[in-house]
């Protein structure tokens, strides 16, 4: 009852203020009629245009200042420290997030609301809430992009669609595209396909003496999704057009994780303006993407839907790659999805999946040298098997590897905070959420949550025989939450400790100096370790 007869005298307020304008106006005009034009103006005739204008400007900011006043009244949000006295917490929080979630977690048990540089934040800090509104309210929330990676395309006219495999959950297009690339996943890519990808991908990745960890993993992720994504391209950097596309896509992933408050700035301004650095290199990238969707399906223009969907087919059977996926089901999209949108969807697999299966390399490889001892019994464990070459089926025998993997992507979660942002104004339990409010599951506060014993110790053995049994499941979300989680979450564990066993089994790695502490890193499309180096010595069969 307290709330509604604020809202009603705010209401009132802002309707009193506005007649006052009303009647501030109708003066003014009456002030310039009176005016002998052909007398001249004289000091009285500027006064009164000068005092007019400024109870104008007045009234406008009293009306402005009611609005806020009133959405502040009108919207509940939870406590936290969300205003602008916290604008130094505000623009750093990407910087520092790992620290910033534990402390918010700590702080705010269940949730809070932050200000930060992208706007009101309402962290979820609890795995109740998550699930209520990450699953529970799926339908009201969205993916929220990395603004700065812009590598979506503007909205087209005559479309409500997002470009891209980021769509709305209740998108057509958007469960569509994902269903596609789930069955492809499951039924035509796990297997032999897989397999013989990844082992061409490793047979060429070749260690310096000194190898940069992010960039060496940057480029294998993205040349290992590219094959996958279209099968018909040359994956080698004896193709000079492929060479400057992963170089311009490692050119975004330096910018995305560029750990300085200019990155802030640039971000504002690129909102602002809708200049950015990245545009030119994301339109010749996308230009890049067309050609390989033109050369694959015909001219929908000039050939009817029969014709269509049988050169879809036969494509399809030719290549069975993830373009494939998506063009096989054009004929069921609604509106239909064209070359641009293709182009995006490629992008997204290849830049967000590039991101993530780098992120996560890099931090094995950094836990690897921290913990040598565990690195070690994985190495044995790895010849013990003759698991010489990647094999995914054979990957669940490596139990201990396996171990490994999850407890690295526990302590340090490649995606630390889902976001998602409101599609409408919506009621929550006690809060009135506004449209376009964004949400965050605080994954590192629920890998660090009461719920884990020891939650900050890094201890392998928790995933191992008995332990095994009492691992909080609900508590432990490596690779995103509800309908929109990764299309490859279910082989992800598999994919992982095949790689690493392959990278052990011939290769002992080394610190070339000191090595980054993991409670630090960037913030980008995902979680990375800062910039760090190491040394690989190749081991004899």
């Amino acid at each position: 009852m307290a709330g509604e007869n604020i809202t009603e005298k705010v209401e009132l307020v802002a309707e009193v203020g506005a007649k006052v304008a009303n009647i501030v106006g109708n003066a003014f005009e009456t002030t310039i009629a009176d005016t002998d034009q052909s007398a001249g103006v004289d000091e009285d005739s500027i006064m009164n245009y000068l005092s007019s204008f400024g109870i104008h400007i007045a009234m406008v900011i009293i009306v402005i200042l009611l609005k806020w006043q009133y959405d502040r009244n009108r919207f509940r949000y939870p406590k936290g420290p969300r205003d602008w006295r916290n604008i130094k917490d505000a623009l750093s929080f990407h910087r520092k997030k790992r620290e910033n979630l534990l402390v918010l977690a700590n702080d705010y048990p269940e949730s809070c609301t932050v200000m930060t540089h992208g706007g009101r934040l309402i962290l979820l800090n609890n795995a109740t809430l998550i699930n209520e509104i990450f699953i529970g309210r799926a339908d009201l929330v969205s993916n929220k992009v990395d603004g700065y990676l812009e590598n979506q395309l503007r909205y087209k006219d005559g479309k409500h669609i997002r470009t891209g495999i980021v769509f709305r959950h209740h998108d057509h297009n958007s469960k569509l595209l994902h269903r596609a690339l789930v069955n492809h996943i499951d039924n035509n890519l796990v297997g032999k396909r897989l397999e013989v990808a990844v082992q061409e991908q490793m047979k060429n990745l070749q260690f310096s003496e000194k190898f940069d960890v992010r960039r060496t993993t940057f480029y294998f992720a993205v040349r290992l999704l590219t094959s996958l994504s279209s099968a018909s391209i040359s994956v080698s950097t004896d193709d000079k057009t492929f060479e400057l596309f992963e170089q311009n896509l490692y050119k975004i992933s330096k910018a995305i994780h560029a750990d300085t408050f200019e990155k802030s700035a640039k971000a504002i301004l690129t909102q602002m303006t809708g200049l950015s650095e990245t545009l030119d290199i994301n339109e010749n990238v996308l230009n890049y993407i067309k050609s390989w969707t033109q050369s694959r399906r015909p001219d929908s223009d000039r050939l009817d839907s029969t014709k269509v969907e049988q050169a879809v087919t036969s494509t399809t059977q030719i290549s069975n790659d993830f373009l494939d996926s998506i063009v096989n089901v054009l004929n069921e999209s609604s509106p239909r999805l064209d070359d641009d949108d293709i182009a995006a969807c490629i992008l997204d697999i290849i830049m967000h999946g590039g991101e993530m299966l780098k992120g996560a390399l890099s931090w094995l490889l950094l836990y690897v040298v921290k913990y040598p001892e565990e690195a070690d019994t994985c190495r044995r464990e790895a010849r013990d098997n003759g698991y010489s070459k990647f094999d995914f089926s054979s990957a669940e025998s490596l139990v201990h590897t396996q171990a490994f993997v999850k407890e690295v992507l526990r302590v340090s979660p490649v995606v630390p905070i889902v976001i998602h942002s409101t599609l409408e104004d919506f009621k929550w339990r006690n809060f009135h959420i506004q449209k376009r409010t964004q949400f965050g599951a605080n994954i590192v506060a629920l890998h660090h949550s009461v719920a884990w014993k020891d939650a900050t110790k890094f201890d392998v053995t928790r995933w191992l025989g008995e332990n095994a049994s009492t691992i909080p499941t609900t508590a432990y979300a490596p690779f995103g939450i509800g309908s929109r989680s990764c299309v490859a979450e279910k082989h992800l564990f598999n994919l992982l400790s095949g790689i690493l066993a392959v990278l052990l089994y011939h290769n002992n790695f080394d610190k070339t100096g000191p090595i980054p502490d993991p409670t630090e890193g960037t913030f980008g499309l995902a979680n990375m370790p800062p910039k760090f180096s190491l040394k690989a010595t190749h081991l004899s069969n």
